[in-house]
């Protein structure tokens, strides 16, 4: 009998391990960008990979909250769910429409008190808050447009303007 006990703990504790590895896998395909490597000597680089999906994601916060983003060159502004926004305690502001790729919808304008991504912090942000948006948050040319941006490689490399 005990030695049936332990037969199943091994490959119980085997499947959680096997279940555990494999979730760490898919995560690091989503967003290769979970620890950020900063260029040598150089704290105004910033160096991403590029996802399975052909994205660009990175973790940062804000208003002290984590966040993933995804970064896109093809956003006015920084936009995110209105599911997200009460966690991140966002006001509400002017009433807005926003063209979306699922076409236009409605939500209003806010602002983040401070948005943090690798080495850089940025204060009094506009965002954008829109409905059915998922976790993501779209990091828009509002603070892209801060940057030098290069591909290379499946990389970005995010290089502050001078």
């Amino acid at each position: 009998m005990r030695s049936t006990f332990s037969i199943v703990m091994v490959w119980l504790v085997a499947a959680a391990g096997i279940y555990w590895g494999f979730n760490v896998f898919l995560a690091h395909q989503y967003n290769p960008n979970t620890h950020i490597a900063l260029s040598a000597g150089q704290g105004q680089t910033l160096v991403l990979k590029r996802s399975k999906d052909g994205h660009f994601r990175l973790n940062g916060s804000i208003n002290g909250q984590p966040v993933v983003m995804l970064i896109d060159t093809g956003a006015t502004t920084i936009a995110l769910s209105a599911a997200l926004a009460p966690r991140l305690n966002l006001e509400r502001g002017e009433p807005m429409l926003s063209q979306t790729a699922n076409g236009e919808v409605e939500g209003y304008a806010s602002r983040l008190s401070q948005l943090q991504f690798g080495p850089f912090e940025f204060e009094n942000a506009s965002v954008g808050v829109v409905p059915n948006m998922g976790d993501e948050v779209l990091l828009g040319m509002n603070i892209l447009k801060r940057f030098d941006i290069t591909l290379k490689d499946e990389q970005m490399i995010l290089r502050v303007s001078e």
